[in-house]
């Protein structure tokens, strides 16, 4: 029987320098959510039926879990998380009384999605979360931290510019409820509206958002008014959401506008600075456990690309499973997302091919007893170590440390040994010299900053 080897669809296998450089932003991403006082927590893979479908919208993406030749008999039907939230809202649910509040929550794992392969669109892949949940009213500073720590992180990143958009998700659900848009269709519409840079390269008239519009709301004109606010989102300001506001005089809107203003203005207080924020009033997270201000965070000139991180307010997302509800404000950031388009597009450098600082050739076995303990001596200096594990030619060994992109290559003969010395060969510049065997993980730390 023939086997197939090559990875399923959408479920990402990483080269290993693809991998340095995963590792890499997840350390970024690590660093960045500690800094800021957010913990570490995991939570299982697989979750109950009656969790994931607790707050999901289609189960039919859900992945769900069976033995081979296994009968439907058993109580429980258990899946695959398709997020890092609603496993999050269980936990917190279940730990409730031993958290201490504000909990501050971060969380690097893999989620799962049953979705129609496409580009960019995975079916496994890394959500990189943090969480602020609290036990009582939440305050809009909780955003702001949020906010500040993912711009932290994303600058660290350094991948390109981005653009953090902001709005009130009740701004828009307003806006549409004043034309009669009501229930099944509201959602529907904000679901277009959330796709709309997904669905139209142009940014002018987006005919494709448009006829699916009408095509829901049989009314040109209501559609019209629509696209008009959409247009507007490039020209939004403070200024020009409060006059628009003051112009509609209703208080739910001045309320609205308030608590975006105070974000705003207090993300400015922490450093963020004011080119990497925008007021756009047409995002929505459409899912019906998001509640409050929504942002979505997109790579400049890249917009029609999914958010690369977004994040968002729940009110009562823990009510399913206990009576308490716990308010939280969270983001996430979509690694797995964010670094295809990155490799897609060029903009990873691939000449780091191993985290190896250092090869140790094995010639023969009368030398093996220094050459360990020179192993031994490195790694005990946090100097990454590798030693070939056969004798052979040193033309073998040296072709492995060159394709393998290992700079220095430490030789032992008896003549070296004897004179208390090693011979090292830098490989990107093509030198070799001798240096004292007593001191070479100084010499080499030396090498290395230099």
């Amino acid at each position: 029987m023939d086997i197939r080897i090559d990875n399923i669809s959408w479920f990402p296998e990483n080269l290993p320098e693809e991998q340095i450089v995963e590792d890499r932003y997840k350390d970024i991403i690590r660093k960045n959510y500690l800094k800021a006082w957010f913990n570490s927590i995991e939570t299982s893979l697989v979750e109950r039926e009656e969790v994931l479908c607790s707050k999901w919208w289609d189960d039919n993406e859900i992945y769900w879990l069976h033995r081979l030749n296994w009968e439907f008999s058993d109580d429980s039907k258990l899946g695959l998380r398709f997020d890092l939230t609603v496993p999050l809202a269980r936990y917190v649910a279940l730990n409730n009384d031993k958290l201490v509040y504000p909990f501050k929550r971060f969380q690097i794992q893999k989620v799962y999605r049953w979705e129609r392969a496409q580009r960019w669109r995975y079916r496994e892949f890394y959500q990189a979360d943090i969480d602020i949940i609290w036990n009582w009213e939440l305050p809009l500073l909780a955003d702001c931290e949020i906010i500040s720590t993912i711009f932290n992180t994303l600058n660290e990143l350094d991948f390109w510019k981005f653009t953090i958009n902001i709005n009130h998700k009740d701004f828009l659900i307003g806006f549409l409820e004043k034309l009669w848009i009501w229930e099944d269709k509201l959602l529907k519409v904000i679901s277009i509206i959330d796709k709309k840079d997904k669905l139209d390269n142009d940014k002018i008239n987006f005919p494709k958002t448009r006829a699916l519009l009408e095509e829901l709301l049989w009314d040109k004109e209501i559609v019209s008014q629509i696209i008009k606010f959409i247009l507007l989102w490039n020209k939004w300001s403070l200024a020009k959401i409060e006059k628009f506001v003051w112009s509609d005089n209703e208080l739910r809107f001045l309320d609205w506008f308030k608590k975006l203003k105070e974000v705003y203005t207090s993300l400015l207080n922490l450093w963020v600075p004011k080119r990497y924020i925008k007021i756009n009033p047409s995002i929505s997270r459409w899912l019906n456990y998001y509640t409050w201000i929504v942002f979505e965070t997109f790579i400049d000139w890249f917009e029609s690309f999914w958010s690369v991180s977004s994040w968002w307010r729940y009110d009562n997302l823990t009510w399913n499973f206990i009576k308490n509800k716990y308010p939280w404000v969270g983001w996430s950031i979509g690694l797995s997302r964010l670094l295809s388009v990155i490799w897609a597009t060029s903009k990873l450098n691939y000449q780091i091919k191993t985290l190896t600082d250092v090869l140790v050739l094995n010639i023969d076995e009368k030398y093996l007893k220094k050459c360990l303990e020179v192993v031994k001596k490195l790694r005990k200096a946090w100097i990454n170590t590798e030693f070939y594990l056969e004798h052979s030619k040193i033309s073998k060994q040296i072709k492995y440390a060159e394709n393998k992109g290992i700079r220095y290559v430490l030789i032992l003969w008896e003549d070296e040994i004897n004179r208390w010395v090693i011979a090292m060969k830098d490989m990107f510049v093509r030198e070799q010299k001798e240096i004292d065997i007593l001191s070479v993980a100084k010499i080499i730390k030396k090498e290395m900053k230099s």
